[in-house]
């Protein structure tokens, strides 16, 4: 699944579009996780006009006050085309006054493309409840700290809720432990205030590293010109199991926890 570093490089190969104006639409008729809001022939003559992310979701703010919301699922891609070739699972694309097409492929179809009124972006039901952003000031020691001492639940699985923190997909959760030496299997309520200052700095320190590597291609993602990301070369924990760890060469355990596989090392995490 693509986690909140890789969206956030597609985001960024983005920025080229701000400003061009849509001119076709394309919807398949296969249904995805949401049905849109608004007909998206609404997009056209509208020009891009602003692209950010919040979590996961990559919204484009246009110019006639609609909004398109993309999420990509477990395996959708974002790319620009110098043409459209209607692939098996391309499901939305538009084509923009330069010729060039933005296309959203997803062959689990468990992705969305919503088109919803700008105003309306704040009561969107996929945006309502989202929590701070890793990389904003919003996460903090007081709010990160109030919200581990409500959980009940293994740290792993706390940094992976969305209402706690946004974007700490998998990849990152695993990364992210193994940097502040936390084991996945501690419970929430027991980490102590240094633990929670060095995991809430090990989160940052991940996520920025990602970004800067273009994200992690461990299975189908790409960016938005086709690029693997190149992230899953400095994995010290994820997906490594029984390999040595870097730091002491004990053994890489794997765990499941939550239904996701956890990866740690047991001596330089506790």
């Amino acid at each position: 699944m693509p986690e909140l570093p890789e969206v956030e490089t597609i985001r960024l190969g983005l920025k080229n579009i701000v400003g061009r104006k849509i001119v076709k639409i394309f919807r398949s008729e296969k249904k995805l996780r949401l049905e849109p809001s608004l007909d998206f022939q609404a997009l056209k003559s509208a020009k891009i006009s602003e692209i950010f992310r919040r979590a996961r979701y990559l919204i484009f703010n246009l110019s006639n006050d609609l909004s398109l919301i993309i999420h990509l699922g477990m395996s959708g891609r974002i790319t620009l085309e110098r043409e459209f070739k209607q692939l098996k699972h391309d499901h939305f694309a538009c084509e923009f006054n330069d010729e060039t097409w933005l296309v959203f492929n997803d062959p689990r179809r468990f992705g969305f493309v919503d088109l919803v009124k700008t105003k309306d972006l704040s009561r969107h039901k996929m945006l309502t409840k989202l929590g701070p952003e890793p990389l904003e000031k919003e996460f903090n020691f007081s709010d990160f700290f109030k919200k581990l001492r409500s959980k009940k639940t293994n740290i792993k699985t706390a940094i992976m809720d969305n209402h706690v923190v946004v974007g700490v997909g998998n990849i990152y959760a695993n990364e992210s432990l193994f940097d502040s030496g936390i084991s996945p299997l501690r419970k929430t309520d027991s980490l102590t205030k240094n633990e929670i200052e060095k995991l809430i700095s090990s989160i940052k320190k991940i996520i920025k590293a990602a970004i800067k590597s273009g994200g992690s291609s461990i299975s189908d993602y790409v960016d938005s010109h086709g690029n693997f990301g190149r992230f899953q070369d400095d994995f010290k924990v994820y997906g490594r199991p029984g390999e040595k760890c870097l730091q002491c060469k004990n053994l890489i355990q794997r765990i499941v926890q939550s239904g996701r596989a956890s990866f740690f090392c047991n001596q330089c995490q506790k």
